[in-house]
């Protein structure tokens, strides 16, 4: 019934970390790049989108405060919902929610 998993675009997270640990650099995904293409279909909207990571925010950041629920989730402006629902899932299951995000 159940398959082993398949890492996509033959990632693998534990030698991905590995690098970016040993080469003192942040994660960049090259099938998902910090531009444009990642967020258009078409032509983008007006205005400048800027990319910018957790640290870049917050000088403290956390992925979660004081546990989670699925009441923490808001989709704001993103057109597609398909990560915030999953999301929304996996934290009625925290132990889930760890084992999928890796953390």
């Amino acid at each position: 019934m159940f398959s082993s998993v398949v890492p996509f675009k033959n990632q693998h997270y534990a030698e991905l970390k590995k690098d970016c640990i040993h080469n003192k650099k942040l994660f960049e995904d090259p099938e998902f790049p910090a531009s444009n293409s990642s967020l258009f279909y078409r032509q983008p909207p007006p205005g400048v989108v800027e990319w910018k990571r957790p640290g870049d925010i917050s000088s403290d950041p956390h992925l979660f405060v004081e546990g989670i629920s699925s009441h923490d989730l808001n989709q704001g402006e993103v057109g597609n919902c398909w990560f915030v629902a999953a999301s929304s899932c996996l934290a009625l299951k925290p132990h889930l929610w760890k084992k999928a995000s890796l953390l």
